[in-house]
């Protein structure tokens, strides 16, 4: 307990006095205080939690799209290849795999839009493309993301220039035009 301690008197001679109780009262009153605080930053801290959420959610709906835009034109440009054997000197240049390959009905985007989201090198050599360790810079996402369901598209069109293996092959294409391939596998037990 706080001893008793005499501050000045009031008017009507009443002393003013410094108690245990007084300044308990203070106790509480700072006490009060960071309880609100305490209160106030765990609602705040709890608000942000979704808040956070959603944006990483709509951020992640943009990579999708971007990531999609990556895998296709990187399908398309080793489809060119594979089909031409010329490095392609312009986006007309991938206007028959477009078409080809993703039907209306099933992609995401125009030929037009796919061209803004996609920055490529039509005039780099094909042959420094194979040999370049790390993989040569020719295809790049406008957003600036580095996204891909596949892999690197550099790295994915290098491996194609070195190899002639495309993993990621689309055929027949997706859509109507397309869809599963039948595969016959010999029963179990057949001795086949």
């Amino acid at each position: 307990m706080h001893p008793r301690l005499e501050v000045g008197r009031i008017d009507n001679g009443e002393s003013l006095v410094a108690t245990g109780r007084f300044l308990t009262l203070l106790d509480e009153m700072s006490n009060t205080r960071s309880k609100r605080l305490i209160v106030t930053l765990a609602v705040v801290v709890l608000l942000s939690i979704p808040c956070i959420y959603v944006v990483n959610v709509l951020r992640g709906l943009a990579s999708f799209s971007d990531a999609y835009a990556s895998d296709w034109t990187s399908t398309f440009v080793i489809d060119h290849l594979r089909t031409s054997s010329d490095w392609p000197s312009d986006w007309d240049d991938l206007r028959d795999e477009y078409d080809r390959l993703a039907p209306a009905s099933h992609y995401a985007w125009t030929f037009e839009e796919l061209q803004t989201r996609v920055w490529f090198d039509w005039d780099a050599d094909p042959n420094v493309v194979r040999n370049a360790d790390p993989p040569q810079e020719v295809f790049r996402l406008t957003s600036g993301r580095q996204v891909s369901f596949n892999g690197d598209p550099n790295e994915l069109i290098r491996n194609y220039l070195r190899t002639g293996e495309a993993p990621n092959r689309v055929d027949p294409p997706i859509g109507p035009h397309g869809g599963p391939r039948h595969i016959d596998v010999p029963a179990a037990g057949n001795g086949e």
